[in-house]
């Protein structure tokens, strides 16, 4: 009797064994004839089943375990971001995850991080080469992640660090910045001096405003880590030419246009990898358009906007309490009427730059003015708010607070699913912010 309950144990371990094997093959996707099959999948973590991302394997022909690029859009919306990279992943065969819930304001996102990547480790088919890459706050995120932690590169969109932080980094530190982004300034302040620019960072410059570049901006980025960082990639020499001649074509097309200055920094960034630059090419590019006269009188414009620019922030800072809303709408029609009329691009990325920073300082304002209940303050806010970005989800979210704390349940209500049809998606935070018998009866 005792041998047969021992070997009835036995089995059941053993099956247990064998269908826990069956489920990581399931979920690492599975090899027929030599080629690994796609995966387009959400997950979650093992050890916490609310810590969810988004997952993408490409069909290839795997020899050897792919790369893993871990994306963070600064509101949660995995599924979002990963759709601007899954074209590098085919081209550049590497697994991508994109956090659901690593986002603006998450207190705890190192330990989320670490835990999605432990995870997905033991799941799909990663090697050892470790990728981040953030907008936004969700750049911030993975930057401070990488400062703790051994990362082989980062892509870091619409936010960037000081010197210190970056030259902190043993990995490059690729930098895709939109010249109209309120926070372009974090990046300016290294074109103007080469020689203190940290060896590491790669500067790519955009016009995409306030949000995620294209695809074929990131496959560029992805292209660039994958091929001379990647601890799991030996890339043949026909990849390398092919991905070197496609960059000269970037750099030929943008000097025709006369953009020398994204020109000049395509150009430094290849020439600081030898694999892409044996013959010194990209440095002789560099150097010579560095010394053209377009390419100085271009930096010297566009450090002329910068400076009207901080000056302007100031006094702008001073007008949210100081300045009545008849003043705020002079002020806002006429750089908009800017916008539509100037001929200079220096100047409209410089009005398109000063119109974001209105945006983020008056969501920095109403969110100050909740947290101290300061009724006069988010109504004053409000108003250039939404006379600034009528449509904006933030704007009728904190709308809602007017109502709410006057009592009226219904209007704040009305506010909220506005708020929501605008694209607000944050529960976290709603379910903090009001009652269950507000949010319930959404």
């Amino acid at each position: 009797m005792r041998s047969n309950t021992l070997a009835t144990t036995k089995f059941l371990h053993l099956l247990i064994a064998l269908l826990l094997g069956a489920m990581t093959s399931c979920n690492a996707g599975s090899k027929t004839n030599g080629i690994l099959q796609a995966v387009e999948k959400t997950d979650t973590c093992r050890l916490d089943m609310s810590n969810s991302y988004e997952v993408f394997v490409p069909e290839t022909r795997q020899t050897a375990p792919l790369a893993l690029l871990v994306i963070v859009n600064a509101h949660g919306a995995g599924k979002f971001a990963l759709n601007k990279f899954k074209s590098a992943a085919m081209k550049y065969p590497m697994v991508l995850v994109a956090s659901n819930t690593v986002k603006n304001g998450f207190g705890e996102y190192d330990t989320a991080l670490q835990m999605l990547i432990d995870d997905v480790r033991k799941k799909y088919p990663v090697g050892k080469t470790l990728f981040l890459t953030g907008f936004s706050g969700g750049a911030r995120m993975t930057l401070g992640y990488a400062l703790g932690h051994p990362v082989d590169g980062l892509i870091l969109c619409g936010a960037l660090a000081g010197r210190e932080q970056i030259a902190a980094l043993s990995c490059p530190v690729i930098s895709i910045s939109g010249t109209d982004d309120f926070n372009f300034p974090e990046t300016a302040q290294y074109l103007f001096q080469d020689a203190e620019t940290p060896a590491n960072l790669k500067i790519e410059l955009t016009r995409a405003s306030h949000s995620w570049p294209d695809s074929l901006m990131m496959a560029n980025a992805v292209g660039y880590l994958q091929l001379s960082a990647s601890k799991d990639c030996t890339p043949s020499e026909t990849i390398l030419a092919n991905y070197t001649r496609h960059q000269q074509t970037r750099i030929d097309s943008l000097k025709k246009q006369g953009d020398l200055l994204r020109a000049a920094l395509i150009a430094r960034n290849m020439a600081s990898v030898p694999s892409f630059d044996p013959n010194q090419a990209f440095a002789s590019t560099y150097n010579s358009l560095k010394a053209d006269n377009r390419y100085i009188s271009m930096l010297s414009a566009l450090g002329n906007c910068l400076d009207t620019e901080i000056a302007a922030r100031q006094t702008y800072m001073n007008a949210f309490r100081s300045k009545e809303l008849t003043w705020w709408n002079r002020e806002i029609n006429n750089v908009n009427q800017s916008i539509k009329t100037e001929q200079d691009t220096f100047k409209v990325d410089m009005y398109r730059r000063i119109t974001g920073f209105w945006g983020i300082s008056c969501y920095s304002l109403c969110k100050q003015a909740v947290s101290q209940q300061n009724a006069e303050l988010l109504q004053k806010t409000l108003a250039i708010y939404e006379t600034i970005e009528p449509d904006n989800a933030d704007m009728f979210y904190f709308s809602a607070f007017r109502a709410y704390w006057k009592g009226d349940t219904k209007s704040t209500i009305e506010m909220l699913k506005k708020a929501q049809k605008a694209g607000f998606s944050d529960e976290t935070r709603l379910k903090s912010d009001f009652p269950v018998t507000i949010w319930s009866g959404m």
